[in-house]
């Protein structure tokens, strides 16, 4: 019953980005045709990413509402103080099932991420650079090599795949970064499910103590 307990937020938390990231992959495949009963299809599939986490939010700031009400009159403490949370979660719940307005959201994260790709793999290239030149002059290249590979490798993925996200007309076109986006929330989804049931590796730090 404590395993339950313990893990139950976070199952709900999971199933709710789960939910989120396959009605993005499917809006984002309906939206591949551009035929009107297609469009409407993917407009009723958008507006339901809106009322999954409107409703969501109207749930949590209820909630954290009337959690702020209790405690407020046990330990007499402001309610603005405590209750602001909740009715901020509970204005954006309602105005995003009333607006529908989730995917004007994410159609922003997605024209933004392209140039963060972009801006990020230039900064891993740079570091990179410097990395190598540091490894050349202290004739350390063997131990480098490695890192320097992969760091290449991630930077000019980010690059490219960030360049050909961006355009008026991209080569990625906007439904592909959609189911792309999609994905991606299911796996972070998915892995905080996963993460509830396995334990995962913790770091370890060992430290050799000097003679």
């Amino acid at each position: 019953m404590n395993f339950v307990k313990e893990r139950l937020g976070k199952w709900i938390s999971a199933a709710i980005i789960i939910v989120v990231g396959i009605l993005c992959i499917v809006a984002g495949a309906k939206l591949s045709d551009n035929s009107l009963e297609a469009l409407a299809s993917a407009q009723d599939t958008l507006d339901g990413i809106s009322l999954t986490l409107g409703i969501t939010m109207i749930v949590v700031g209820a909630l954290s509402l009337v959690a702020a009400i209790i405690l407020t009159v046990m330990v007499r403490k402001g309610f603005a103080l405590v209750g602001t949370p909740g009715a901020m979660l509970l204005a954006v719940g309602i105005s995003l099932v009333v607006a529908k307005y989730a995917f004007t959201l994410i159609s922003i994260l997605i024209t933004v991420v392209p140039y963060l790709l972009i801006a990020m793999g230039a900064v891993v290239l740079v570091e990179v650079v410097f990395t190598l030149v540091n490894a050349i002059k202290a004739k350390q290249v063997k131990g480098a090599i490695v890192g320097v590979i992969v760091g290449c490798i991630i930077a000019v993925a980010a690059i490219v795949l960030g360049a050909l996200c961006i355009g008026d007309d991209p080569v990625i076109k906007q439904n592909v970064q959609l189911i792309v986006f999609g994905i991606v929330v299911t796996l972070v989804g998915l892995f905080q499910l996963l993460g509830t049931f396995i334990k995962m590796p913790e770091t370890v730090v060992v430290v050799a103590k000097s003679e």
